[in-house]
C-alpha cells in the first residue's frame, strides 16, 4: 500500500478548519500535518497537491436504495457494484444497501448477495451493511412500500434474516404500533441491530415505549409517520423529545421544507441528525419511467413519484447536494459534515467520519463551491475529476 500525501488542503476537523496536509498509509490516516510542519524527513510514494481545496471525511449514506439505473432489490452483485461506483462520484465512501418491503424469500436472497460484498474493496463506496426497510410497517403510512407484503413482525422470520450473515443487517426500519413489533425491536437491539421507527401510525406513547425496548433511530423523519400536532404529538413528537433517537432527514427541499429541517436540527442539535438520500435507481439519470422494487415510478422535475397514487417514491438526491443544502440553510461546513458523515460513523461505530490519525482514510475533496473533486475509500482513490 502506497504512502500518499494529500498536501496544501483546508482540513475540515470536527469543530474547526485548519490549513494542512494528511498522510495516508495502509488504508488509514497516518498523520495530520499543519502548514507549519516540516515534511522533509518523510518519504512519500505519491504527493497530491489539493491547491487549497477542502479535505474532509467522506459522506456516509445509511438509507439508499439505488442509483445509476441499479437498485438493491435487483438482487445482483452487478447492481450493488454499480450503485457503489456511482455513490463515490457524490463523495460517499460508506453506505447501507437498503431493501424494500418484499417477500421473505426475496429479502433473504438479497441479503445473501449483499453479504458477499460487505466490506470488500469494490468499484466505489464501501457497503458496510444492509438497512432493511420493512416489512413490519403500518399500512396507513406505507408510502412507496408494497402493502401486500406488510405484516406484523415475527421473531422466527427475523432469525432467518439475521442468520444470513452475522453483522450484515445494521439498521432495521419498523413501526412500533403493536406488541409483536415492540418485541421485534428488543430482539433486534439485543443483537446489535439499530431499530428505527418508520412508516408508522404509532402514537407518541407507543414510540416512547419502543425507545425503552431499544429503538434509537428515525427513518426519514416527517415522511411516512404520524405527524406532530398539539393534541397528539405522534411519531414526530417522540423523535423531537427523545434524546435516544437519531433522526434521519431527506434534505432535497422536496420531502421536507427547509425550515422544517431547521426546526428538526434546532430541536435535536447538529449531533443527532443524519442526512440520507433515500435515493432510487433513477438517481443520476434522465427523467422518465423507473421502478422502485416492484412499483412503477415517474421521475419529473427532480421528484420521484409512484405512478399509482403520485406518492413520493424515494428520491434522486445525492449526498453532495444534501450537504450543499445544509450550507444554503446557514450551517457551517463543520456542522454540515457532522450531519453527513460524523454522526452516522459514531452511531454505527465505524472507524471513520473524522479527520483523525488512526481513522480509516475515507476522504472527500471539495472545491470552493463544494463540488466533489475526489473520493478516497480506505486509502484508495475511487473517484477523481
Amino acid at each position: 500500500m502506497k504512502n500518499i500525501l494529500l498536501k496544501n488542503a483546508k482540513l475540515v476537523l470536527e469543530n474547526k478548519l485548519m490549513n494542512g496536509s494528511i498522510l495516508v498509509s495502509k488504508n488509514k490516516i497516518e498523520k495530520i500535518f499543519t502548514d507549519k510542519d516540516d515534511l522533509s524527513e518523510f518519504v512519500f510514494d505519491e504527493v497530491i497537491d489539493l491547491e487549497g481545496k477542502y479535505l474532509a471525511p467522506a459522506f456516509i449514506d445509511v438509507h439508499t436504495h439505488g442509483a445509476d439505473g441499479a437498485d438493491a432489490m435487483d438482487n445482483s452483485e452487478k447492481a450493488l457494484r454499480k450503485i457503489s461506483k456511482y455513490l463515490a462520484q457524490e463523495g460517499t465512501a460508506n453506505f447501507l444497501a437498503t431493501t424494500l418491503t418484499s417477500s421473505k424469500e426475496i429479502l433473504k436472497d438479497i441479503l445473501k448477495v449483499a453479504a458477499n460484498l460487505q466490506d470488500k474493496d469494490i468499484e466505489g463506496a464501501n457497503i458496510f451493511g444492509v438497512h432493511m426497510e420493512g416489512p413490519y410497517f403500518s399500512v396507513e403510512y406505507k408510502g412507496a412500500q408494497n402493502d401486500k407484503y406488510i405484516k406484523p413482525a415475527g421473531i422466527k422470520e427475523l432469525e432467518e434474516y439475521l442468520s444470513v450473515k452475522e453483522g450484515l443487517v445494521k439498521l432495521f426500519s419498523i413501526s412500533p404500533h403493536n406488541q409483536e413489533n415492540l418485541e421485534a425491536i428488543k430482539y433486534l437491539t439485543d443483537r446489535g441491530v439499530i431499530a428505527s421507527v418508520g412508516h408508522s401510525v404509532a402514537s407518541y406513547e407507543a414510540v416512547m415505549k419502543a425507545v425503552d425496548f431499544g429503538l434509537s433511530h428515525a427513518t426519514h423523519t416527517f415522511n411516512a409517520m404520524k405527524a406532530f400536532t398539539h393534541r397528539e404529538p405522534g411519531v414526530v413528537g417522540a423523535v423531537f423529545n427523545s434524546d435516544d433517537i437519531m433522526a434521519e432527514i431527506i434534505f432535497d427541499k422536496i420531502h421536507v421544507h427547509p425550515e422544517a429541517v431547521r426546526t428538526l436540527i434546532k430541536i435535536k442539535s447538529v449531533d443527532k441528525v443524519v442526512c440520507v438520500t433515500d435515493s432510487m435507481s433513477a438517481t443520476g439519470l434522465v427523467e422518465g419511467q423507473y421502478k422502485l422494487g416492484e412499483l412503477d415510478v415517474n421521475v419529473k422535475d427532480g421528484q420521484a413519484r409512484l405512478v399509482s397514487n403520485n406518492a413520493l417514491a424515494g428520491s434522486v438526491l445525492r449526498m453532495d447536494i444534501a450537504f450543499k443544502n445544509l450550507i444554503d440553510l446557514g450551517y457551517s461546513i463543520t456542522d454540515a459534515f457532522k450531519m453527513t458523515s460524523t454522526n452516522a460513523a459514531k452511531e454505527f461505530k465505524l472507524n471513520t467520519g473524522l479527520l483523525k490519525e488512526g481513522k480509516d482514510a475515507d476522504l472527500v475533496v471539495l472545491d470552493k463551491n463544494y463540488n466533489v473533486c475526489m473520493t478516497m475509500v480506505k486509502g484508495k482513490i475511487k473517484f477523481t475529476k
